[in-house]
């Protein structure tokens, strides 16, 4: 993991409170790998309210131009105050960390499922290994919560959306139209990532179907190294940290029961 100060050449807002921000970090881009992510300070160096780095996962990787590309959310103090900053200003940032997906060579029908915010680090995936036939199921409580489609265009992988409210595509959860696609014997793996209910649904599914896969998990973090122990998660192992264990973890690893 690298310490560095930051130089912004893009931030921009996408709709729905969501912001693209791209970091000059040549050392943690060399680094990086799809499923990672990094810790940003919100403030200034020499100010420390709020004191703790927020994690965010990373969207694009350049390793030729030295950058990383980033979404977030705005949710609370931290990012209200990222979405504040300007392009040519300096952030702190800590990175890469955590593991990044690893999928094995045989493997090529791969589903992609993301659930609002979890859509970046499967990007970085598809845009890494392009060779592999993806699919990406995109689900999001409304149309404008939906990001970045172009990109997914760009890349020529089928996008297959679903909205709570049925504004774009399928009216309903994402996972119901995974599971056609399962049952039409279309997927050979499967990488989600999203809030909890639907990592814990696309487990349920893989599972009840043999299909392996890879969960990334969504957590708060304190520390973001391993030290402070808060954002463990229950696991067939015992108790795993999401930062330094994960945030991927194997389709049948995680218990969301406990």
């Amino acid at each position: 993991m690298e310490i560095t100060q930051a130089l912004i050449n893009e931030i921009r807002l996408l709709g729905s409170d969501c912001y693209l921000m791209e970091l000059l970090v040549p050392g943690i881009a060399e680094k990086a790998k799809p499923g990672q992510f990094v810790e940003l300070k919100t403030v200034p160096q020499g100010y420390f309210d709020p004191l703790l780095a927020r994690p965010i996962s990373i969207y694009k990787i350049n390793k030729a131009a030295g950058t990383i590309a980033l979404i977030f959310k705005v949710v609370g103090r931290g990012t209200t105050l990222l979405a504040g900053y300007q392009k040519g200003e300096i952030l702190e940032v800590f990175g890469p960390i955590g593991n990044g997906f690893v999928i094995p060579e045989a493997v090529n029908a791969i589903a992609l499922v993301a659930g609002g915010i979890g859509m970046p680090p499967l990007f970085s995936l598809a845009e890494s290994e392009r060779q592999r036939n993806y699919t990406l199921f995109y689900g999001a409580r409304n149309q404008r919560d939906l990001i970045e489609l172009q990109e997914w265009e760009r890349l020529n992988v089928p996008v297959v959306i679903a909205t709570d409210d049925g504004s774009l595509g399928y009216h309903g959860l994402i996972t119901e139209p995974l599971l056609k696609q399962i049952n039409a014997q279309k997927v050979q793996f499967i990488v989600a990532c999203g809030p909890k209910p639907m990592l814990r649904a696309v487990q349920k599914i893989a599972l009840e179907n043999n299909i392996p896969g890879l969960l990334s998990l969504e957590s708060h973090m304190a520390c973001g190294v391993g030290a402070c122990l808060g954002c463990t998660c229950n696991t067939k192992a015992g108790y795993k940290r999401v930062c330094v264990d994960g945030p991927v973890f194997g389709m049948d690893e995680v218990n969301f029961d406990d």
